[in-house]
């Protein structure tokens, strides 16, 4: 073998045209496999970096009703699960909030999370000085001034000075005394944004949780050993059912759904990152395909060097493996510069997905991806060297050494036509996949979303500490600030909502409405819940269906009124008039408004949602401690920034400003998964275009230089140029008319798998089937008609002359 592989190398330096193209084909199916196979690695098949993640889920509530399976968890029932339930070794509790962080620097707000603190504990991080929460600290009244600060926020706030350790820090103006910094590689999962620091809870057991807020926390749990996930779903679906019995009104529909912990996190990108390791496999069999088809040409151009070594005495079985020698080498090759474009190819999408893949931090070529692309070479290697091989080892060396090597028959036509045939089939199912999602993402950008998106500036303002306790106090921060924006040069109209359209967060709560039938306990109507002022609903373009909108006459001292959207009077109030009917909503204590307006449905989940019912309430009767403006300008947003933040900063210098950002920010994340699938697996389908076509062309190319000979007689012969012309075509045509036939069946049944990454668009639309099916014919058509076009030329004198 090692003879073998010396002989190898020294033909392969012979033939440096080959070598190279065969290289760089391998080279780029290799590293694309290497690339997404590194990025599966990290992020579904590697273990979650925590204590026995195995074991980690977190524990929804569930409501069947409402289509809701991982719903926010109370704090009443969460206690109640941690006290009755035996499947768990530890369970703990979380929620988000945006503190404000003043004292160091300018001020800036920062994602936070109150948690118990079990937590730590029960993800099993230590922190990198310091310590976490004691017992006493989460037992004490809404926590003990305490903080856990992240590693980034140590390093970038606070220089990584180990004394911060007993630091006190302000945190929306309370004083809070650094406990603890986590290392760097510490994170929660699934949390967006990732927290920068962490206080206790402070949960109180004798606190009646139900009468006084509804369900906004998470909770996380630790199995105990030997127990599976379905027995503590068992456990705590019975815990559910006991908590129905006693607290009918509040948890009646309401279950408990637990998720495992890897699947929580990577869930939602496990289909796409598998479609596209399937695309990238695909385009490793075209590039064998292609280099198969330059083995066959080099073997067919070798027969003279068979024969010979035939005649010497080789045997098959020693010529099949010099060319299997030279495959290794090659697929060896190919797999070295492969890894190269891998790394380049894994950095350059850790930095375009970072927003979308879970664990995009952890991706990176490591000795396992190494190790698959080492392997992925030689299965390569193998797979197209075997043809070439097999084909050289069954030749009749015999013939054509009496025909003395002037044989016209090129050998191997049919297997070159099949593996051409099977990358124009392989091709066009990708070119189909890239063709549904790039019409779904199109269709999905020109969703109406119920506003005008265009020219608006969003930020978010989040009014903490003692300052702003009253809500009085709040409201009247709001109405000041928008009134000094408002006669700012440039703003054309500006408003402001707790919960802004797409910025992925909501609330709901469940009502009931005057003049309906009384719902049973636990089927009451559900909705979303928003508080605006007076200038949200005309600054976003929201048309007015019905009555009037949020007046600056709502006040809190007069009577509550609430303006309905279309769905929700479609669902809830479906006969009658909507207007003067008064909606009993359950908030602490029970709110009462008169509907006074009905407008548009708009988008606010997502783009491919459908329309929630929601219910607007005047700001004054619906106070609010954080709210994000929308101003919408006459020049580009972005340039009222600096304006925004001074008008800020002169109203409370301690108070921050956050996700300054133009609306079309939240537009483009809403179809950035679906985008970013689809500019991958579309690049990935031009990539095998390309070398479709070159497997076309060569072919074509190929057959026309061992059909000389014939060329020259027929056109000897009388034969004219447009015969010869489309007798060529016609070959490269017949190939791709079955490849395409077959590619059409199979595009049938592999886009099956892409139905839950399409909106609006069917997984065998016949017109991107059919679109697809003629983009082939055409690029077999252009890489077909060179060669064709240059035996219309061939000199007859010239192609005889060796009878």
């Amino acid at each position: 073998m090692l003879r073998d592989l010396r002989q190898a190398f020294r033909r392969l330096g012979r033939t440096p045209a080959f070598t190279a193209a065969a290289v760089l084909c391998l080279a780029l199916g290799i590293g694309a496999n290497t690339a997404i196979f590194t990025v599966i690695n990290a992020v579904l098949m590697r273990p979650l970096p925590y204590h026995e993640p195995e074991r980690l889920v977190w524990v929804w509530e569930a409501n069947a009703s409402r289509e809701s399976e991982r719903n926010s968890v109370s704090p009443a029932n969460y206690l109640d699960w941690k006290a009755e339930s035996s499947a768990f070794s530890s369970m703990a509790a979380m929620f988000n909030a945006n503190l404000g962080l003043t004292g160091v620097g300018e001020a800036e707000e920062i994602p936070a999370q109150i948690v118990t603190a079990s937590l730590f504990p029960l993800l099993g991080l230590t922190p990198l000085l310091g310590r976490g929460f004691t017992a006493e600290e989460d037992a004490a009244p809404d926590g003990a001034p305490v903080v856990v600060l992240s590693h980034g926020l140590w390093l970038r706030r606070f220089g990584g000075e180990r004394g911060v350790i007993g630091r006190s820090i302000a945190l929306d103006g309370a004083q809070h005394t650094v406990v603890g910094v986590l290392p760097p590689e510490a994170r929660i999962p699934d949390i967006q944004p990732a927290p920068e620091v962490w206080i206790p809870m402070g949960l109180d057991p004798a606190e009646n949780y139900r009468a006084s807020s509804g369900r906004y926390m998470r909770a996380a749990a630790r199995l105990a050993p030997g127990v599976s996930v379905d027995r503590a779903q068992a456990e705590l679906r019975t815990i559910a059912a006991r908590l129905t019995e006693r607290h009918p009104d509040f948890n009646t529909g309401w279950s408990v759904n637990l998720v495992p912990m890897t699947e929580q996190v990577v869930g939602a990108v496990r289909r796409p990152l598998l479609v596209l390791g399937a695309v990238v496999a695909l385009v490793l069999l075209i590039s064998c395909a292609n280099v198969a088809n330059l083995q066959l040409a080099q073997a067919t151009v070798r027969r003279r060097e068979i024969a010979v070594r035939t005649a010497l005495g080789a045997s098959a079985a020693q010529v099949a493996r010099q060319f299997l020698a030279e495959s290794l080498l090659v697929a060896l090759a190919g797999g070295g510069l492969g890894i190269l474009l891998a790394i380049w190819g894994t950095d350059a999408f850790a930095a375009a997905a970072s927003a979308d893949i879970p664990r995009v931090e952890e991706i990176g070529v490591d000795l396992r991806a190494l190790g698959f692309t080492l392997i992925v070479s030689l299965v390569a290697g193998l797979a197209f060297g075997m043809v070439p091989a097999l084909h050289a080892a069954r030749a009749d060396s015999q013939e054509f050494l009496r025909e003395g090597g002037r044989s016209a028959s090129s050998g191997g036509g049919r297997t070159r036509a099949m593996l051409v045939g099977a990358q124009v089939a392989l091709s066009l199912i990708l070119l189909v996949g890239a063709g549904l999602l790039l019409k779904s993402v199109a269709r999905l950008q020109n969703v109406e979303v119920g506003f005008n998106p265009d020219s608006l500036l969003t930020a978010r303002v989040s009014l903490g500490g003692a300052k702003y306790e009253e809500p009085e106090r709040q409201v009247r921060f709001f109405e000041e600030l928008l009134t000094r924006v408002r006669s700012t040069p440039g703003v054309r109209a500006a408003g402001a909502i707790n919960w802004l359209p797409l910025s992925g967060q909501r609330s709901a709560t469940r009502m009931t409405i005057e003049g309906e039938p009384v719902p049973a306990p636990g089927s009451e109507p559900g909705a979303d819940v928003r508080a605006i002022d007076p200038g949200f609903l005309p600054a976003m373009q929201i048309p007015l269906l019905r009555g009037r909108t949020i007046a600056p006459s709502d006040t809190r001292d007069t009577p509550r009124a609430v303006v309905v959207s279309q769905s929700f009077v479609e669902r809830f109030i479906p006969s009658g008039d909507p207007l003067g009917r008064r909606i009993h909503m359950e908030w602490g204590d029970t709110l009462i408004g008169t509907v006074v307006g009905v407008v548009g449905d708009l988008k606010h989940t997502g783009l491919d949602s459908i329309p929630e019912p929601t219910v607007y309430w005047a700001l004054p009767q619906f106070p609010s401690p954080f709210m994000t403006l929308v101003i919408r300008t006459s020049d580009d947003p972005m340039s009222l920034a600096g304006t925004l933040r001074a008008e800020v900063r002169s109203m409370d210098p301690a108070q921050p400003l956050a996700e300054i950002k133009p609306f079309d920010e939240y537009l483009d994340n809403a179809v950035a998964r679906r985008r970013f699938t689809m500019t991958l697996l579309g690049g990935f389908a031009v990539l095998a275009l390309v070398l479709t076509a070159i497997g076309l062309y060569g072919t074509a190319a190929y057959a026309v230089v061992q059909r000389t000979r014939e060329f020259g007689i027929r056109l000897a012969l009388g034969a004219q140029g447009r015969d010869v012309l489309w007798g060529v075509l016609r070959r490269s045509l017949a190939v791709t008319a079955a490849g395409v036939i077959v590619g059409l069946v199979g595009a049938v049944v592999a886009t099956r798998v892409l139905a839950t990454l399409l909106f609006d668009v069917s997984a065998t639309d016949p017109a991107i089937f059919a679109a697809i099916a003629m983009v082939l014919a055409l690029v077999a058509l252009l890489a077909s008609y060179l060669p064709a076009r240059r035996a219309t030329r061939v000199d007859p004198v010239v192609a005889l002359r060796s009878e």
